[in-house]
């Protein structure tokens, strides 16, 4: 999908030290474009901030709904998302 529209997966904004809580890419729409984004899991931050930095559970994620979650970077600001829980949707 990137290579047919000449993307460059470095060129896209990345949460700094977070590598590795990519889960993958996706392309949202904004303005008018299609744009390229990467997409991070909310619990691989979660451990990486609990391994990492020795924060507690309801640190991180305060750190992340402060620091991560609300923020805005630009038009190719990553995406977080988070396990659904059938119980919270009826699925």
């Amino acid at each position: 999908m990137f290579l047919e529209n000449n993307w460059k997966r470095t060129e896209m904004k990345r949460w700094t030290d977070l590598d590795k809580a990519i889960i993958g890419t996706t392309l949202t729409h904004q303005a008018g474009e299609r744009v390229p984004v990467f997409v991070y899991s909310g619990d691989k931050i979660v451990s990486i901030l609990i391994n990492r930095d020795g924060m507690t559970r309801d640190e991180a994620l305060d750190f992340i709904d402060f620091n991560i979650d609300n923020a805005y970077i630009g038009k190719d600001t990553p995406l977080l998302v988070w396990p659904v829980i059938d119980e919270e949707y009826d699925l």
